[in-house]
C-alpha cells in the first residue's frame, strides 16, 4: 500500500509499482541437452549423473524466470524425450530415465545438430526478448564424423547460424585404453590422395567449444560451471 499511495498522487503517471509484472525479460534463455545413449556411455553411473546434470539446470531456469529446458537422446536417431513447452519435474527426470538405455550402438551428431536447429526455431519466442540459445552435448566424442566429416561441418555451421551456442563435453572414460586425448586421424593429400600423416583427433573436432571430462562424478559440476559462463556471455551480448 506504501507504494500504491504515491501512484495514485501522481494521477497514474508514477508506475514504477509495476514493473515487475509489465517490464518483458530482456533475455529468453533455452537450453537443450542432448545426452549420448550409445553403449559407450553406459559406465560411471551415467543415469544417476545424467538425472543430476538436468536437476541442476532446470534449478538454476527456475531462479530466472525466463527459460525453458529440453532433453534429447542420441544415437542412431534424435529422440525428444523432454520438450520445452513442459515443466522440469521429478516426474520428467523419471521418465527421461527410462528411455535412456545406453544400447545404442552409433553416434550420428549431424543428424542431432539438424533436430536441434528445428527444434529451436519451432520454438523461438516471436517477442522483443532476446532468444539465447545453448545445446550441451554429453558424448565421449568418438567416431564423431561416422556421417562423413563435411556433412557434420555444415551441420555445425548452419546451427551457429542459427544463433545456437554449442558446447560438447567429451566424457573421456579413464578405463579406456587409449585417452581421446591420444587418438590420430589420417591425413590425406587432396592433390595425389594418399596418405600425408596424422593429426590428433581433437584437432579437427568440429565444435568450437569441448571440454574433457575424465570423471563422470564430475559431469554435475562441470555442467553447471558451462551454464554460469554462459548465462554471463549471453548478458553481455545482450547489454
Amino acid at each position: 500500500m506504501r507504494r500504491v499511495i504515491p501512484y495514485i498522487a501522481s494521477h497514474f503517471r508514477k508506475d514504477r509499482i509495476w514493473l515487475r509484472r509489465t517490464k518483458p525479460a530482456k533475455r529468453d534463455y533455452k537450453i537443450a541437452i542432448a545426452m549420448d545413449d550409445s553403449s559407450s556411455m553406459s559406465d560411471n553411473r551415467s543415469k544417476e549423473l545424467a538425472f543430476e546434470s538436468l536437476a541442476l539446470v532446470s534449478q538454476a531456469l527456475n531462479l530466472l524466470e525466463s527459460g525453458d529446458l529440453a532433453v534429447l537422446s542420441f544415437g542412431e536417431k534424435p529422440n525428444l524425450l523432454h520438450p520445452f513447452t513442459e515443466q522440469f519435474s521429478e516426474h520428467s527426470g523419471a521418465n527421461i530415465l527410462q528411455h535412456l538405455t545406453f544400447e545404442q550402438t552409433k553416434t550420428k551428431i549431424a543428424q542431432l545438430l539438424d533436430f536441434c536447429t528445428v527444434l529451436f526455431e519451432e520454438t523461438s519466442v516471436k517477442s522483443d526478448a532476446i532468444n539465447a540459445k545453448l545445446l550441451m552435448v554429453v558424448s565421449d566424442g568418438r567416431g564423431i564424423f561416422s556421417e562423413g566429416e563435411t556433412r557434420v561441418i555444415q551441420a555445425v555451421r548452419r546451427a551457429r547460424q542459427m544463433g545456437i551456442f554449442l558446447v560438447y563435453v567429451i566424457i573421456d572414460n579413464p578405463d579406456n585404453k587409449d585417452s581421446i586425448m591420444d587418438i590420430r586421424r589420417p591425413l590425406f593429400d587432396p592433390v595425389t590422395n594418399s596418405l600425408s600423416g596424422f593429426v590428433p583427433y581433437l584437432d579437427t573436432f568440429p565444435f568450437p567449444f569441448y571440454l574433457v571430462l575424465r570423471d563422470m562424478a564430475a559431469l554435475p559440476a562441470v555442467l553447471g560451471d558451462a551454464l554460469r559462463q554462459w548465462f554471463e556471455l549471453a548478458a553481455n551480448t545482450a547489454s
